[in-house]
């Protein structure tokens, strides 16, 4: 080999491996594919596409159904999460209504938006703001509700702060969200719902 040719391959750009992994792409109608929402709500939300770190450190390309108020903050969410660096399991449309029964919250730490429900911290038949598309919740599995009756949902949920992918008052992901006018569920005195981000 000559003194070029090993400088040829010396100098020659590396192939690409750390593509991006894709954890959702679907299209909006499969999206919301078994959900009994209203068309008066269906046609106010939109499907996201999103990028952000995962927990093996690779950057992964996922889906978020919202209202279409919100595009722009939920856009803005994720840039500051892959700015940041801060792992996030999985963001993938939940697909049918039944509340923490066999939902992505309970067998994936994933994190979504739009969800056709009853608030899920609460004995009440009020909807849920995630019934219009209006809040968030990130890495439930770090983020978990805490009940006062001591339940936590999802019972799988383990809320240790200062490891990663988890919220907590200090975070700069949670100061982020309350500068751009989200409540933040960490924060309320009836629960402690700390994946939760909601903008009425």
């Amino acid at each position: 080999m000559t003194l070029i040719t090993l400088l040829q391959c010396l100098l020659a750009p590396l192939p690409l491996t750390d593509s991006v992994i894709v954890d959702s792409n679907i299209s909006f109608e499969q999206a919301i594919q078994g959900s009994t929402a209203p068309d008066s709500i269906i046609r106010t939300l939109t499907l996201v596409n999103v990028e952000y770190y995962s927990f093996d450190n690779r950057l992964h390309r996922g889906q978020i159904v919202v209202h279409r108020e919100l595009e722009e903050d939920v856009r803005n969410l994720f840039h500051e999460l892959r700015r940041q660096r801060f792992p996030v399991e999985s963001v993938i449309p939940i697909r049918f209504d039944k509340p923490n029964n066999g939902t992505s919250m309970d067998t994936l730490n994933n994190t979504y938006g739009f969800h056709y429900r009853t608030k899920a911290t609460f004995r009440t038949t009020q909807l849920s703001t995630h019934a219009r598309g209006r809040a968030i919740d990130i890495n439930p599995f770090h983020n978990p509700a805490h009940l006062r009756n001591g339940h936590i949902i999802p019972s799988r949920g383990h809320y240790a702060p200062g490891t990663p992918g988890t919220l907590c008052d200090t975070s700069s992901i949670v100061r982020y969200m309350r500068q751009q006018g989200w409540r933040w569920g960490g924060g309320w005195k009836s629960v402690q719902d700390y994946m939760h981000f909601e903008k009425p």
